[in-house]
């Protein structure tokens, strides 16, 4: 909060933070699994990479929500970051060497 004033959904009232309230690159480094590195942050795209490797995940803000990428396919979808950041976090777990289910 850092010297703002705290409103209830700064402690969980009402359901998930926000997205403007996370910090999305210590966010993205926390969700980071396995072989799985935090790669880089935007306004509306967060990536994650295996170093020395192809392998690259990216979650990106559109209309439909927050959806996470491998290899420019669809994995799935969250309408929240934090939703977004969960499902990039069990993607990286259930593969933690970047294996792909499509190859």
């Amino acid at each position: 909060m850092s010297g703002e004033t705290a409103t209830l959904g700064d402690f969980g009232a009402g359901g998930p933070r926000s997205d403007s309230q996370i910090d999305k690159q210590a966010a993205a480094k926390e969700a980071a699994a396995g072989e799985w590195k935090f790669l880089a942050v935007g306004n509306d795209t967060i990536g994650w990479h295996i170093p020395d490797s192809g392998a690259t995940v990216l979650l990106k803000h559109g209309d439909a929500g927050w959806v996470l990428e491998r290899a420019t396919k669809p994995v799935g979808t969250r309408e929240t970051l934090d939703g977004g950041l969960s499902l990039a976090n069990s993607y990286m777990q259930d593969r933690p060497e970047g294996a792909s289910a499509w190859r």
